[in-house]
């Protein structure tokens, strides 16, 4: 494979594919929703999930006002749903009533559960650094809201059930649908690749 050397990371779409998430919030009477592809996990005990947003977003700003906010995981075939809410501005629309978003109860925050998710995480925001033109918002995961039946008994997530948005880069989503899964063990191919 023949690679080039470069100091410029162009579009910076090398680090796809990633699951896109959605990001909502609620503050001040407002509910908002945002797609973001940079989050992670960032630690089990406590279970501490983070989000990295555009300094200038409106969720950012409803974060830091309420001080919770929601991870949102939406199968596929809501990625017409996924791509509007990343390309629409909260400020000036209602986006859940714009395209028709509904909403499961939370239960330990304000925050809106999209009813379309297979996942969802209700979290309280315990910090958040700024880093030039992103932040990243971490938070502790206080209530899960779970489709039990697209996951595997192992906790592992059934693609014969349901296939994450996965997004690309450049507004290009790719459809898990049909994917064949492959278990490599960890230590069995460390002992394999040192013989």
């Amino acid at each position: 494979m023949q690679k080039t050397a470069c100091e410029d990371t162009g579009a910076f779409y090398q680090h796809y594919p990633r699951v896109a998430v959605v990001v909502s919030v609620s503050a001040g009477g407002r509910d908002n929703a945002m797609t973001a592809a940079w989050h992670t996990a960032v630690s089990k005990k406590p279970p501490l999930y983070c989000a990295v947003i555009s300094a200038g977003h409106y969720t950012y700003k409803l974060v830091k006002e309420s001080g919770e906010f929601g991870i949102n995981f939406l199968p596929v075939e809501k990625a017409e749903l996924v791509a509007a809410l990343g390309g629409s501005k909260g400020c000036q629309t209602d986006k859940f009533a714009d395209f028709g978003v509904q909403k499961d109860p939370p239960l330990k925050t304000g925050v809106p559960v999209l009813a379309e998710a297979y996942t969802a995480f209700e979290c309280k925001l315990v910090d958040y650094l700024d880093f030039h033109d992103h932040h990243m918002i971490i938070g502790e995961i206080v209530a899960v809201h779970c489709c039990e039946d697209v996951f595997q008994p192992d906790g592992s997530i059934d693609l014969s059930k349901v296939s994450p948005t996965v997004y690309m880069g450049c507004d290009k989503y790719l459809d898990l649908t049909g994917c064949q899964e492959t278990k490599i063990e960890r230590n069995a191919s460390a002992a394999r690749l040192k013989a």
